[in-house]
């Protein structure tokens, strides 16, 4: 199958996730597949010039395997505030309607809506192309300015409306996309997964400890991924002394980056805690299962808001097939899917988020307990290739309907 992958995040350089993950299983399954996307990462980046519109072409890339090949074309814009949102919008639009004009097409798998989502539906309809809406978030709730939340709003009804089929990765995201008058043919749930042959149980790697200046034995906390502020990192920074109190050598250790980093930092260093509390920064994604392994806890303390509320964080599948517990805020749109220690989890408010974080440091039997049933559930239930073949025939089913609606629609 070729598939034409759209969304409106920098593909080369954003933290690995789905966007990334699921495109290059696919292509590991043997399908071609290319990516437009959009780099909103650009006020950060210090190549090319501050107006280029010509699209850049970057071949045989992979993030998250090294055997996957995937082509990312990156349409340009003018680096500037306000601007560059208007002129991506313009070129990214451009440029979907001549690759679907140029190149043989199965489908398009569609994340991105603001700023790519109307001309991506647009040029596809155009080549007759069935266009898959992949809804991963509420997309009007990513947005500060309450202005363009609900002009986004509207946007999100004109796509969901017109897209021929959308796959939500959770039920919350499917009762929202109801809610807007969908169909409910047109809705099918599949959930974020893991590759349980990377991200296996293993022993730890001592030697990345010691860089961070942690002991084989000291027990680690580990938190991975974008750094929001709504993270709830602050609050398990702010307790971390009453954890300390009962385990001295123990250790917090956050992988990534994002928006509240520094503030995070300074609040660390503010309480003393800067010897107890690593920020790892990035890592290439292979190097996550090592990290994952040196672990003893896994953490998702996300409050609970109008983003959070509906998500599935795909870092609980990758904590859990390693045979990490994890600690984690109640969110709605997870616990159908993960619904507590029996699928290795551990769920409490962030009230009382260091206290069973310390009663879980107490009990290395109960650890490796839930650590057991994490592993058979990512096996049993939540396999990426499965997942992404389960996609490719949802795909293929949607397009023959497709295909068959248009030969019906020009009989008429």
């Amino acid at each position: 199958m070729k598939l034409l992958v759209v969304h409106e995040v920098n593909y080369l350089e954003k933290i690995v996730y789905e966007f990334q993950i699921l495109p290059e299983i696919l292509s590991t399954l043997g399908h071609e597949v290319t990516v437009i996307d959009y780099n909103d990462s650009w006020k950060h980046s210090s190549s090319g010039n501050s107006y280029g519109l010509k699209t850049r072409v970057h071949k045989t890339i992979h993030r998250a395997y090294p055997q996957a090949s995937v082509t990312v074309r990156r349409p340009g814009m003018i680096r500037f505030p306000v601007l560059s949102r208007v002129s991506g919008a313009v070129t990214s639009g451009l440029e979907v309607h001549r690759f679907l004009r140029d190149h043989p097409v199965d489908a398009l798998l569609l994340y991105g809506l603001p700023t790519v989502g109307v001309q991506s539906l647009h040029a596809a309809r155009k080549y007759k192309i069935p266009v898959i809406f992949r809804s991963i978030d509420v997309l009007h709730r990513l947005v500060r300015w309450r202005s363009l939340a609900l002009a986004t709003r509207v946007l999100e009804r004109y796509v969901y409306a017109n897209a021929d089929a959308i796959f939500p990765v959770t039920l919350h995201l499917k009762n929202h996309i109801l809610s807007y008058g969908v169909p409910e043919s047109r809705i099918r749930v599949l959930p974020s997964g893991v590759d349980t042959e990377m991200f296996s149980p293993g022993p730890r790697n001592t030697s990345l400890l010691q860089q961070w200046g942690i002991g084989p034995q000291d027990p680690v906390i580990l938190f991975m991924g974008t750094i929001y502020r709504f993270s709830g990192l602050d609050r398990v920074i702010a307790e971390f002394p009453s954890l300390i109190a009962r385990h001295s050598n123990v250790r917090l250790v956050i992988v990534g980056c994002g928006e509240d980093e520094q503030r995070l930092r300074r609040l660390s260093t503010q309480a003393g805690l800067s010897k107890h509390i690593i920020f790892g920064g990035l890592h290439p994604y292979p190097a996550l299962v090592d990290i994952i392994r040196s672990s003893d806890i896994c953490i998702n303390p996300f409050e609970l808001n109008g983003i959070t509320r509906d998500i599935l964080p795909t870092k609980l599948f990758q904590y859990l097939a390693c045979g990490k517990p994890a600690v984690a805020t109640e969110l709605p749109g997870t616990t159908p899917f993960l619904s507590g220690p029996e699928h290795g989890m551990v769920y409490c408010s962030l009230d009382a988020f260091t206290g069973c974080l310390a009663e879980l440091l107490d009990s290395p039997e109960r650890r490796e307990r839930l650590g057991q049933r994490g592993v058979e559930v990512t096996r049993a239930k939540y396999e990426w290739k499965r997942i992404a073949e389960t996609m490719v025939s949802w795909i293929a089913e949607f397009q023959g309907a497709t295909e068959f609606a248009q030969i019906r629609d020009a009989s008429l």
